[in-house]
C-alpha cells in the first residue's frame, strides 16, 4: 500500500478526546490489531490547524505509541505520520497513521499568547 509522509512542521495539532481502541467489527466489537506487532490499534482524534483553518482527523496509533498522560486540548506531536489513500467498493479516502502520539512542547512565548 502506498504511504505518503506528512510533514507536520507548519501545523498545530491538538488532541480532541482520549484515544479509543479502533473497532474492526462493529457487530462483534472486535478491536483492530497491528499485523506486525500484535498490539491493539487506537483511534486518536486530533484537530489539525494550518493557516488558521482547523480540521478534525482521526489518526491510528498502536497502543505502545500512546503517551499515557495526554488530555483533550493538549498540543501533541505525531512522529512518523503518513497518509494512506484507500479505495473499496463503498468509496475512497485517506487514512492516517503515526508511530506515536505524544505531548508537544509549546514555546513559552506562544503559550502565553505573546509569540
Amino acid at each position: 500500500m502506498r504511504q505518503i509522509p506528512v510533514d507536520t512542521a507548519a501545523m498545530t495539532v491538538m488532541l480532541i478526546q482520549a484515544p479509543e481502541p479502533k473497532v474492526k467489527n462493529r457487530e462483534t466489537g472486535e478491536v483492530a490489531i497491528d499485523k506486525q506487532s500484535g498490539k491493539t490499534l487506537f483511534n486518536v482524534s486530533v484537530a489539525v490547524i494550518v493557516d488558521g483553518r482547523p480540521d478534525a482527523l482521526t489518526i491510528v496509533v498502536s497502543e505502545d505509541g500512546i503517551q499515557p498522560d495526554l488530555f483533550p486540548g493538549a498540543p501533541v506531536a505525531l512522529p512518523g505520520l503518513v497518509a494512506r489513500p484507500w479505495e473499496n467498493d463503498f468509496g475512497h479516502g485517506i487514512s492516517y497513521r503515526a508511530t506515536a502520539v505524544m505531548a508537544q512542547q509549546v514555546p513559552a512565548a506562544a503559550a502565553n499568547g505573546k509569540g
